[in-house]
């Protein structure tokens, strides 16, 4: 995924919704938590902030929090206690950011929790992720396809396995030459001669997408198609389809009513759902597979 992008949507989060509209300053300001654990892949860093006042710009550099202690379990197979307890730490060229002492590979399937606590106060924060099952993306329809022609792009994929509920994709293509005589007609329109906003179509991203958007097939995999606007560069583009758990599903979904997503009236919008008990952010899972594609014009 474009974690910037999220990262972006956590600051909203937390200023539309997790702070007062004075700022009281000091511990009285919401711990921030952004962390994502990805399945098969090693453990993700935890960034540590303090909320800031509607008023006043965020800036995580300036609230990072460095003296936490922060530690990151695999609960057991009931999620009753502890199997693994693994300690972050942090240093002081890199405020707020805590990495793991130890290395550790995700485990697919399987809840982990993230605690933080600060000494010498009560602030204590918790948050539990259930990592969705791994899946693989087999292929896509074709390896080289034109751009808008009639044949639209598919990508076949293996099932992710979330106890409970259907698999919820967000997919993401990425520009694996990203300069702007490669622009696609829309993308080249929009930012005209602006090579400063190449780096923010690098990468463009779905919707949600839910089981009522993809084809399941008689095989057991299933058949997604990505409309031609995910597109923003012709060349080669790395195709990923990413399986949420629920607390990147509930965030996800909830902050796109935040940015103008629907009709409803400013004093009718619901906060953001952001699953973190003694704070807000994000400590989310997903799992991830990629397929290259060449897209001509």
């Amino acid at each position: 995924m474009d974690y910037k992008l999220v990262l972006a949507i956590l600051v909203l989060c937390v200023g539309l919704g997790g702070c007062d509209s004075t700022d009281s300053g000091g511990d009285d300001r919401e711990i921030v938590v952004e962390s994502y654990l990805i399945a098969n892949e090693p453990l993700n860093q935890v960034r540590l902030s303090r909320s800031s006042s509607v008023n006043q710009a965020y800036d995580f550099t300036a609230s990072a929090i460095s003296n936490a202690n922060v530690t990151v379990s695999l609960l057991t197979e009931d999620g009753s206690s502890a199997e693994r307890v693994f300690d972050f730490v942090t240093n002081s060229e890199e405020p707020g950011i805590y990495k793991p002492a130890i290395p550790h590979r995700v485990v697919p399937g399987r809840q982990y929790r993230l605690d933080v606590d600060l000494p010498g106060t009560l602030d204590e924060v918790t948050s539990t992720t259930l990592v969705p099952g791994a899946f693989e993306l087999l292929q896509a329809n074709a390896t080289i396809i034109e751009y808008q022609s009639d044949e639209q792009l598919e990508l076949e994929l293996t099932r992710s396995i979330t106890p409970g509920r259907q698999s919820v994709f967000v997919f993401a293509t990425e520009s694996l030459q990203p300069t702007i005589d490669l622009l696609t007609p829309f993308y080249r329109d929009l930012i005209g001669d602006d090579e400063d906003d190449l780096e923010d179509l690098r990468i463009t991203e779905s919707p949600i997408i839910n089981e009522g958007n993809y084809e399941v097939n008689e095989n057991g995999t299933i058949t997604v198609k990505l409309p031609w606007l995910a597109v923003a560069f012709f060349g080669p583009n790395r195709l990923t389809a990413n399986a949420l758990d629920d607390n990147m599903f509930d965030f996800i979904r909830s902050q796109t009513v935040q940015q103008g997503g629907s009709t409803l009236a400013p004093g009718e919008i619901p906060n953001v759902i952001d699953r973190v008990e003694g704070g807000t952010g994000i400590f989310g899972s997903l799992a991830r597979s990629s397929y290259e594609v060449l897209i001509t014009r």
